[in-house]
């Protein structure tokens, strides 16, 4: 089974330091729990100098609102098959207390999602991404 990543960002994030941070971020959490066989070796160039590996499936990166959002990340979250990480608004604080105290306070749509990322099966990720626009 193909296995496909989608970042998926709030199309209201026009600053683009948050929009890089909520990449970021989700991109060191997703990279720590992929398999490792989503990643390719270490390249040499020309010159002989050693690159690291990156990935090698295919990724997208899509925007929706938020009310979307949170309905795809609860859709996501039902199937075992499917990775998800959200970057909260409640993630912003540099104080890791403060947001896991602030994200507690907060239910359903009261949730606030910068951007979303899911990992998994693309016969289950595409049909409820493919119609999300690109985010330019």
């Amino acid at each position: 089974m193909d296995k496909i990543s989608v970042l998926i960002v709030d199309k209201s994030l026009a600053d683009k330091g948050l929009l890089s941070n909520a990449a970021f971020v989700l991109g060191l959490t997703a990279g720590r729990l992929l398999p490792d066989a989503t990643f390719g070796d270490d390249v040499v160039d020309g010159e002989g100098r050693p690159h690291k590996f990156l990935t090698k499936i295919g990724h997208y990166v899509r925007k929706a609102g938020q009310s979307k959002l949170s309905s795809l990340r609860s859709k996501f979250v039902e199937s075992p098959d499917v990775l998800i990480v959200d970057y909260t608004e409640d993630a912003a604080p540099a104080d890791y207390g403060a947001y896991a105290t602030s994200l507690a306070g907060h239910n359903g749509e009261e949730i606030k999602y910068r951007a979303i990322y899911v990992y998994g099966p693309e016969a289950i990720i595409v049909p409820l991404t493919k119609n999300l626009s690109r985010l330019s």
